[in-house]
């Protein structure tokens, strides 16, 4: 179940140690780096390690908890916009396109700025835990939102590095509606406006998340039952139920055999799993099959180090191979969506604070002030409800993933109690009911 202040301290337990290659993390990250001084492309050996890692392995009182490596990751997106500074304008014409531009390329470009980057380390080696990495470029909110913005030639100006390139089915202006349309002008379209200024970023980017988020957990229901995606659906089911079968119960056995030994609960199973064919037929922007066939083809084996596109397929897939429905790669997939739309929002938010602050200074009609005031307040709201939704999909999903395959077994259980209680306890019954006669006393009064 995710909660927010268990979520901030995870997400702070990953900033612990930093290294490159050479030596260790501790050793390079901490004592030899100023974190607040450096560039973290270059404690990251160009990002080709994780510049912010955690380890749990404290012994004899040894502090484990470093905490320089944060530097790397908060204050550039939230201390207040000191980046307005550098690029020598007001907060008055900081434009709503700035703050997108901002964000966008801070954290999805591949450059020497503040992508976030960390990982917990795999065993007790120079290695890190791909099933718990997290990495701003294969965030699915950041590039939805990123690549949602085209200019007149359908060029994307906020993504200049594309890691996830078909993820979603197609354009999520059109998939998700995201169109806010006054005066048969769409005011979120760079074409109408290149400032966006009248675009609603708290409608915007909480339809986004949204979207994303109910895809993500379809197809992890659909996980559960075995069901990668609708393709060749009816060739493949038999092999899906046995594939099941023998991945929860250790049941080797052909589609025929289990049919005969079992119809009800294969029956059951059936059924359910051309529910959720319905289900993954129903995603509104994830390419669901893409991914699926990404999977197979990889195959996400463990102690590889799975990246951008690759990640977010085996997070979603992975447990075909090696676990079971609820995988570490997908809780950290869901971790690391809420963890960029928790820094979109409070950078969206202290910006609104500012311009709010100088509108007053600037005695703008109260009128326009009240309109970002009100978006400042409903974007806190939605967070808040789509937090708290989150948290109860992930208790629901994790209840349903422990307690599907027990109810499957159940009723394997019961059509086994009922095939010896009427194929192999009646004859016994029958034999015994024949003796008690034969040793009857007829004397007896009956």
């Amino acid at each position: 179940m995710i909660n927010k202040s268990i979520l901030i301290s995870f997400v702070f337990a990953c900033m612990m140690f930093s290294f490159v290659s050479a030596d260790t993390w501790k050793e390079i990250a901490c004592d030899v780096h100023d974190l607040e001084q450096e560039w973290c492309k270059h404690i990251s050996n160009n990002y080709s390690w994780p510049y912010c890692v955690t380890s749990f392995s404290a012994r004899d009182n040894e502090v484990s908890d470093v905490d320089y490596a944060k530097s790397c990751i908060w204050p550039a997106l939230t201390n207040r916009l000191s980046s307005i500074k550098d690029r020598e304008i007001s907060i008055d014409e900081f434009s709503m396109r700035d703050v997108i531009e901002l964000y966008c390329l801070s954290l999805y470009w591949n450059s020497d700025t503040w992508r976030i980057y960390f990982a917990k380390p795999s065993g007790q080696t120079d290695s890190w835990d791909w099933q718990q990495t997290f990495d701003s470029h294969q965030s699915l909110f950041l590039y939805g939102l990123c690549s949602s913005f085209k200019d007149k030639d359908w060029n994307t100006p906020f993504v200049t590095w594309d890691s996830l390139s078909g993820v979603y089915k197609w354009d999520l202006v059109q998939l998700l509606k995201l169109q806010q349309i006054s005066d048969r002008k769409d005011l979120c379209s760079l074409e109408n406006d290149s400032s966006l200024a009248d675009c609603d970023m708290s409608i915007y980017a909480t339809k986004i998340y949204e979207g994303m988020m109910s895809d993500l957990y379809k197809i992890a229901y659909a996980q559960v039952l075995n069901l990668n995606s609708i393709e060749n659906f009816e060739a493949e089911q038999m092999e899906k139920v046995e594939k099941f079968m023998s991945w929860y119960f250790l049941i080797h056995e052909s589609y025929p055999v289990l049919k005969g030994e079992f119809p009800k609960a294969i029956s059951t199973l059936e059924s359910n799993q051309k529910y959720y064919k319905k289900v993954l037929a129903s995603l509104k922007i994830i390419d669901n099959s893409m991914l699926a066939s990404l999977s197979i083809k990889s195959k996400c084996p463990v102690k590889w180090n799975m990246t951008w596109l690759n990640f977010v397929a085996c997070a979603l897939h992975a447990s075909q191979w090696h676990w079971p429905a609820l995988t570490l790669p997908f809780l950290t997939l869901i971790y690391n969506e809420i963890l960029h739309y928790r820094q979109f929002v409070t950078f969206y938010q202290n910006w609104l604070s500012l311009k709010i602050e100088a509108m007053w200074m600037n005695s703008t009609q109260e009128k326009n002030v009240r309109i970002y005031q009100s978006r400042l307040s409903d974007f806190k709201k939605y967070f808040d409800m789509q937090i708290d939704a989150t948290k109860w999909a992930q208790r629901e999903f994790e209840e349903f993933s422990m307690t599907y395959p027990i109810h499957i077994w159940m009723l394997l259980n019961i059509e086994r109690t009922e095939k010896f209680r009427n194929f192999g306890l009646s004859p016994e019954i029958t034999l015994f009911y024949s003796l008690s006669e034969k040793l009857k006393n007829v004397q007896l009064p009956s």
